[in-house]
């Protein structure tokens, strides 16, 4: 049971005396109030200034340790920093793109709460000090804000960690309520039309480069996974290439966002081209190399793609904009959702219409003057009753059926 000891006095050893305690060694130095409670059978104290403060916090012992939510002392010393290392070991089976997200947002968290005990974390305080998250790259003068998707990124950080706290029984409540993290805004990237397509494959500096992006832009593959298909990827008989790996920035293979194959179809001059490219190749060849015969890294991608763009007059576009003119145009043609969703990799339908659903709107162009000629046929097929009914009364002599009875 918790209790309050008194640090400057001590009981008195005359017992003559009417005084029960009197000054001891300690009088007038630090902290007067000790709160002493146990935890798993060994005797844990905390100093206070005042008897109150001492008290009350005897009373929040008490409570939490009668209804089993009190943190004990070994436990409060606990950090982000303790629990970022199994959590982030514990992401393993992730795809590394999703694993390099983490890492990237625990960049920004630790310097400012890595060496915070979890008990402590304060949730108002950690939404404000998101909301005002920015970054400065190499290339630009002045810090700017982050964008909603990488703040929501460190709001999963902060929320995983604290649901692992929460677990392990290092805390009990939440410090981040329902509805804290930062909701992420949809993208505004837009589909080239045609005829910007045609400027930006005319500006590709080689052949290697052109035929990058045309599977880029008629298959909706990601660009990590265009840089590791392989010759064996591809099937002509079949007419499909198989989507097997993806490609980091190094280079680097690894597992598909979705940790899934799929394949894709691929005809036309395209087919041909493709397997053109795989004369004189072995099966484990790039299938898609720069002109050096290599993996495409980023930075070497960036620096083809900003020079494309430029010589096109494209601003504002990045090698994303392929894979969402692909969808738009496969759309166009006709495709279902089902389509999209095995073309595009994600795991359900739900998420292309979530992405994607806009692009169906066109079939809404097509409601007005399809109401407009049910209307007309309902006006032509009334009209045409009515004429019937009189048809049929002047063959009556405008009789009625049954006589009125007199």
């Amino acid at each position: 049971m918790a209790y309050v000891r008194d640090l400057w006095t001590k009981k008195n050893p005359d017992k003559t005396s009417h005084k029960g305690r009197i000054r001891g060694s300690r009088w007038g130095k630090g902290k007067r109030w000790q709160a002493v409670w146990e935890e798993n059978g060994r005797e844990v104290t905390k100093s206070f200034d005042t008897w109150d403060a001492a008290d009350a916090f005897c009373a929040r012992v008490r409570v939490g340790q009668e209804q089993g939510t009190w943190i004990t002392k070994d436990k409060r010393d606990v950090t982000l920093k303790d629990l970022w290392d199994p959590w982030i070991k514990s992401k393993g089976g992730r795809a590394k793109s999703t694993v390099d997200g983490y890492k990237s947002a625990w960049a920004h968290v630790e310097p400012v709460f890595g060496s915070t005990p979890v008990c402590e974390l304060d949730g108002p305080t950690i939404v404000t000090w998101i909301d005002s998250l920015q970054s400065r790259r190499p290339n630009q003068k002045e810090a700017k804000p982050i964008g909603s998707s990488q703040k929501r990124k460190v709001g999963i950080v902060i929320n995983a960690l604290c649901q692992l706290a929460i677990k392990q029984k290092i805390i009990y409540d939440h410090p981040l309520e329902t509805g804290d993290l930062v909701r992420q805004q949809k993208g505004r990237r837009r589909a080239l039309r045609v005829a910007e397509v045609d400027r930006l494959i005319a500006a590709a500096p080689n052949d290697q480069a052109e035929l990058f992006v045309r599977v880029l832009l008629m298959t909706a593959l990601r660009p990590g996974e265009a840089k590791g298909l392989q010759v064996e990827d591809l099937e002509p008989r079949r007419r499909r290439l198989f989507v097997r790996r993806s490609m980091d920035q190094l280079g680097n293979a690894g597992d598909t966002k979705t940790h899934r194959e799929r394949d894709v179809p691929i005809g036309g001059e395209l087919l041909l081209d493709l397997e053109d490219a795989c004369v004189g190749k072995a099966p484990t060849d790039p299938l898609l190399p720069d002109e050096h015969g290599k993996v495409w890294t980023t930075a070497r991608w960036r620096r083809v793609w900003a020079k494309m763009c430029e010589d096109a007059g494209l601003e504002d576009v990045d090698t994303y904009t392929l894979k969402h003119t692909a969808v738009s145009m496969a759309i166009a043609s006709g495709a279902d959702v089902y389509a999209i969703q095995r073309m595009c990799g994600h795991a359900t339908p739900a998420t292309t219409l979530n992405i994607y659903g806009h692009l169906w709107d066109k079939g809404m162009d097509s409601i007005p003057t399809a109401m407009d000629s049910f209307i007309a046929e309902e006006r032509a097929l009334e009209a045409e009753r009515a004429k019937r009914r009189e048809h049929r009364t002047a063959r009556r002599d405008g009789l009625r059926a049954v006589p009125d009875v007199g």
